[in-house]
């Protein structure tokens, strides 16, 4: 017999609806004809795929300000959103300035996030910034102590934690579907060549990438930070670490109970080996996050949802409907939030450090404990 039914699963779901459904709502004083007027910092490729999402699926929100260093993305973001008639910036300060805002959105490169969301927190505003939080502890530290005592909200561009199938199947695993979690096993494998890659701009792939993943795997040790791990990693090219991104690495992470996370983060494969992989097992079953699917232990496969695939923007348009839905009802923690965001990118950010010897400049595997980030944000 079916451990639980389609049915029956949309019902468990509907009880915590507020998880899985996205509508919107109105805070008192923010009338609901009233826009949520957004300002953009940024306006590079991944702006351009968030813009149109938003035009598509947030009807709410009227884009009022564009800002980027290089006048000619302005000119994109303002052509863009011509149906709000923005207006265009090189500074943000002045934007800032200038500019009645509920809600700034972030999408810089990663090494800039907290140069920007630091003084975006510090005027009070909501920002939404792309993920990671940043490429160094000492930034990520940074941008978490702001937002801590922000008169604003902080919310981090990872979109799983918006997209309802991973939302219900989280909620099966924390009501015990898996029993005791043992083992937790993801990768993303790629086609693509990130050899030009700047290690300096994004901090190499596994920052710059894998923080969707590290996020997905410490939701579901809700939110625990994991002790240590381990890694290795290699460029296909002669390249030094600090110059351009590893082309593959292999990762594995331990948390509290002698839980393990393997993770592999590959490039430069044939394209029919294109995939993400996001799988958790208990002792009662396992699932599979992008099939949408539970095998029990009797080997019985339940499906809770249509298969997602390889799902790298699966949740945006979600995670942009909750940041505007957020600032309407005056919530000040979003499910992808400063707490969460942290534990992700410091994840990336450890399993980098240990493949990589700095001191050497060397592609080196070592074992970095969580207390080796030297992190100051530890509750």
């Amino acid at each position: 017999m079916s451990l639980f039914s389609r049915r029956e699963f949309i019902r468990k779901s509907a009880a915590g609806a507020s998880a899985v459904a996205l509508t919107s709502g109105v805070a008192r004083g923010f009338p609901a004809n009233e826009k949520v007027h957004l300002g953009w910092i940024g306006y590079g490729g991944r702006a351009t795929g968030l813009m149109q999402h938003m035009l598509e699926r947030c009807p709410d929100a009227a884009h009022v300000a564009i800002c980027d260093l290089k006048p000619d993305r302005v000119e994109a973001g303002l052509k863009a959103a011509e149906r709000d008639k923005p207006r265009g910036y090189t500074d943000f300060r002045k934007m800032m300035e200038k500019e009645k805002l509920d809600g700034i959105l972030v999408v810089t490169a990663p090494c800039d996030h907290a140069d920007v969301v630091v003084p975006v927190l510090e005027a009070g505003f909501n920002c939404f910034a792309e993920k990671p939080m940043d490429i160094t502890v000492e930034k990520c530290d940074a941008i978490t102590k702001a937002a801590r005592k922000a008169k604003g909200f902080y919310q981090i561009g990872t979109q799983r934690r918006s997209h309802p199938t991973y939302q219900a199947a989280m909620k099966f695993i924390h009501d015990g579907l898996l029993g005791k979690v043992s083992f937790m096993q993801g990768g993303w494998h790629w086609s693509g060549d990130p050899s030009a890659a700047p290690v300096p701009r994004d901090g190499g792939r596994l920052i710059e990438q894998a923080s969707h993943h590290m996020d997905v795997m410490a939701w579901v040790m809700k939110d625990v930070a994991p002790l240590s791990c381990v890694s290795m990693a290699r460029a296909d090219e002669d390249t030094k670490p600090n110059e351009f991104s590893e082309t593959k690495s292999a990762t594995v992470f331990q948390f509290p109970g002698n839980v393990l996370f393997s993770y592999t983060h590959l490039f430069r494969l044939p394209g029919k080996f294109d995939k993400e992989i996001l799988l958790a097992f208990g002792d009662k079953g396992a699932i599979d996050f992008n099939e949408a699917l539970y095998t029990g232990r009797d080997e019985k496969e339940h499906r809770f949802g249509p298969p997602i695939g390889k799902a790298w923007d699966q949740g945006t348009p979600e995670s942009l409907i909750h940041f505007v839905d957020n600032i309407k009802k005056g919530n000040k923690t979003p499910w992808a939030n400063v707490e969460t965001g942290r534990i992700c990118s410091l994840m990336c950010i450890m399993g980098r450090m240990a493949h990589v010897n700095a001191v050497k400049n060397a592609y080196e595997p070592a074992v970095v404990k969580w207390k080796d980030l030297g992190t100051t944000t530890d509750l």
